[in-house]
This record gives C-alpha cells, structure tokens and sequence, in this order.
C-alpha cells in the first residue's frame, strides 16, 4: 500500500469532509488526504453538499456547492490532481472573507464625516427613432406631348417617419409651358401635388438613398394662344408618382439632395380647340429633377434617416 493511499484512509477516518471520486486519477482517498490539512473541521456540508470529482482522462472536473471547474492535465500527475481539487473545493466551502472598507472620513479614530452623496450624473440622452423633415427645392419637369416645353419652378415637402420607413408630402408650382399642336399652341400651367411612401437606408458617413411611391395630383389649366376668346380649361391629373432620391449630410440638421422623380398619368385628356375641334391631348408621363435643402425639425435633429452615422 503505497504512502499516499495510507495517509488518504488517515485522513478520511479525521476528515469532516467526504469525498466522491469518479475515476482514479485523483481517487477519493487522495483528495480526502489533501483537503484535510486545508479545512480540518471549519466546514460540514450536507449530504447533497458532498465534493465531487470525475476523471476524464487528460482532465479532470471538480464540483462542489453549485460550482464547476474544469482542470487539463495531460500528465495525469495523480497528486498535482488531488492538491489542486483540494485548493478548489476548499475556496468553495469557506471562501476568503473580505473585511469592509472603513467610513468615509473615519480614520484613527476621528469622529465620521458627514459625506453628502454627489447627485448622479443625467443619463446620456438616447436617440430617438422619430424623424421629422421640412424641405425646399427648386424643380424642372419635362411632360411626353410632343412639341411640350419643360417647365421650371418651386416645390416645398414635409416628411415624417420612424426607423426608415415614412410618408412625404409635396407641393409645387411651375411656370407655364407650351405645347404646339399643328397651327395651335396650347399653354398649360401645372401645380403639382403628391403623397407618397419613403424609404431610406444610409450609403455612407454622410450619404442616404431614399425612393418613394405614391399618387400624384396635379391641377392644371389648359389656354390656347392666339384664339379668339381665349379658350381655358381646368383639369386634375390624378396618378402615380415614383421618385428617389441622393442625401448628403452636411451638418446635424442639413442636407441637399437631388431628386428625380416621374409621374405617371393613365388618363390623357383630349384638346378640343374652336373652331379645329380635337388638336392634341395632355401627356400621360412628366419626368423632373428637383434639387433643394432638407432641414431637420425632430427632437434629436434626424437628417438622412436610415443614415450610417448616428443622428
């Protein structure tokens, strides 16, 4: 029997503490030897307290008191084994005891302070998900008639949304334009109306795409030049604006953008012009660019939401 196997059976007959080994490496015994000499009697856990320790070939685990430690020994040192799982469960059944920290103010026996506690600092404000945009642009649209001149003018819009999803609003008015049908020239003026749905995702530091999808309304008049009597019309065009749109972040509240957009009318309304009769009829397609200055009106200052830097 060798010295060690000895003075584990000693030690376990002493030891308050049992032991159950799966394996041989370390055995029961071994560890029972090696955490006699660390705990004597300060520790008596309970039956469903007891340490256990399992051989798992080149490691080994301990588990004591809810906790579980995994050790490597490719060497399978059968005492290093032992003294270590005897370290281990000795930590877990009286841990080291911290004594607390003196009284602020309170040394060699001076009366305490009394310390006022600071007020915590405010919590760093959160970014909202909440956006609100106010826009300004200048516009150029162009209509399909044929012989039609494009039309320059102004457009105001307002968006608002959460996350990268939203809802836009424009409003313009253009200069008139002139279609030449045969000997008749026809003169329209467009004020150009439209509420969409907005998408957003940021491109870069400073960049964001966004595309819309939408109806448009546009109120028109319709006067043909050179007629006696001045013939005038007033028509709604009523259909589908899709449009995207280039962001560039200046600053916290500022961005320019480019935006180009078409508008799609099913309904084409006919020209009928005294004494020639029917001449021409609208354009079913106008295609545009407008270019102008968003400005961020939320809480948080959001521009370019969906944007890669934060608002």
């Amino acid at each position: 029997m060798s010295a060690t196997l000895l003075f584990g059976l000693m030690a376990a007959v002493a030891s308050p503490v049992p032991v159950a080994a799966t394996g041989a490496c370390p055995s029961a015994a071994a560890v029972t030897a090696a955490l006699g000499s660390a705990l004597g009697n300060e520790a008596r856990p309970g039956v469903a307290d007891v340490p256990r320790v399992s051989d798992q070939g080149d490691r080994f685990s301990v588990a004591v008191r809810g906790q579980t430690r995994q050790f490597v020994d490719a060497a399978r040192d059968c005492d290093e084994r032992a003294r270590a799982a005897a370290v281990f469960i000795a930590l877990a059944l009286n841990p080291p005891v911290v004594p607390p920290a003196p009284a602020p103010g309170v040394r060699d026996g001076a009366a305490p302070q009394v310390v006022v506690p600071a007020a915590p600092a405010p919590a760093p404000a959160t970014t909202g998900e909440r956006w609100i945009d106010l826009a300004a642009a200048a516009r150029i649209d162009s209509g399909s008639a044929s012989d039609t001149s494009a039309a320059i003018g102004f457009e105001a819009r307002a968006a608002v949304g959460w996350r990268w999803l939203g809802v836009v609003a424009t409003a313009g008015v253009l200069a008139p334009s002139e279609s030449k049908f045969s000997s008749v020239t026809v003169r329209q003026q467009r004020f150009p109306l439209s509420l969409a749905v907005t998408a957003q995702q940021g491109i870069g530091r400073r960049l964001a795409l966004a595309g819309a999808l939408g109806a448009a309304l546009v109120p028109l008049t319709l006067r043909g030049e050179g007629l006696e009597g001045g013939s005038q019309a007033t028509r709604l065009d009523a259909g589908v604006r899709l449009a995207v749109e280039l962001r560039i972040r200046a600053t916290p509240r500022l961005a320019p953008f480019v935006d180009l957009h078409a508008e799609i009318f099913p309904r084409a309304y006919q020209l009928d012009v005294d004494p020639f009769g029917t001449v021409g009829s609208t354009g079913r397609l106008w295609v545009g660019v407008s270019a102008g200055l968003s400005f961020a009106v939320s809480p948080d200052g959001a521009v370019a939401p969906g944007r890669a830097q934060p608002r």
